[in-house]
């Protein structure tokens, strides 16, 4: 079922012998809009991320002695389409800023550099991806389980009718992580992607303001559009397999609309 999806899914749940294990309790809430607008987004839109949606979040977490200024706009990544099914996930290369803005210096370092990160590299390198450049993946398995990796939430999107879905989010830490690491994943998700996270309550008030622009007549009348990079994706890549567009683009979003 997953396919060329998998070696995707591998970077956030294979980094270790010990595997991943859950970190705390599982969180709940409500979100008045469809379903799809949270899968789509956690495949394809790295857009709202850095450029917008997140910019007071992102600055937020920054160290004292920096401002807006020097968080510059990611431009370099990638986004892969699993070639059926609706999978897909985006991310940078190259661009740890993100993370370091999410989840601060500890976590970031421990995601790139010392024994972690190296036992995590030599475990994934069957995917003949360059696991440690890359940066701020989100992912959806259709149709309904998303997570970011190295932030670590994972979340099902359970629909409650076409206009209203209950989120089931956790988060997942590598079981042989030390305390120290644990402890800076379960505050730094509470901070930024649980049910009361800065990032969450940005997104989900996104979802919500679509939803109901999406009920009007003209919205309801039209097709919408969803052309972002059309055509200029490809197979072959030199480093990441299936078919690859940029970063910034709905390659994996017309991937999901097809399957649902």
């Amino acid at each position: 079922y997953f396919g060329d999806a998998l070696p995707y899914m591998d970077i956030n749940g294979d980094r270790t012998p010990a595997g991943p294990g859950a970190l705390g309790g599982m969180q709940k809430w409500v979100i008045p809009c469809n379903w799809k607008f949270a899968a789509e987004q956690l495949c394809s839109d790295m857009y709202h991320a850095g450029t917008m949606s997140h910019l007071s979040g992102i600055l937020a977490g920054m160290p004292p002695e920096m401002d807006l200024s020097h968080a510059q706009v990611p431009t370099k990544g990638n986004q892969f389409r699993a070639s059926w099914g609706g999978h897909g996930s985006v991310w940078f290369v190259d661009e740890p800023g993100m993370l370091m803005a999410v989840m601060g210096p500890k976590v970031t370092q421990y995601w790139t550099e010392g024994p972690a990160a190296d036992l995590a590299e030599q475990r994934l390198e069957h995917t003949g991806m360059p696991v440690r450049r890359m940066f701020g993946q989100h992912m959806s398995v259709f149709p309904t389980c998303s997570f970011l990796t190295a932030v670590n939430t994972i979340r099902t999107w359970h629909p409650r009718g076409p206009n209203e879905i209950e989120v089931w989010a956790f988060t997942l830490v590598d079981a042989d992580a030390p305390a120290e690491i644990k402890e800076e994943y379960r505050r730094h998700n509470i901070r930024t992607f649980s049910a009361g996270g800065v990032f969450e309550q940005d997104d989900g008030e996104n979802w919500v303001e679509v939803q109901k622009v999406m009920r009007g007549y003209k919205a309801r009348s039209r097709p919408l559009n969803a052309q972002m990079c059309l055509g200029r994706s490809q197979t072959g890549h030199p480093e990441f397999p299936g078919k690859i567009g940029y970063v910034y683009s709905e390659e994996s979003a017309r991937g999901i609309y097809p399957a649902a």
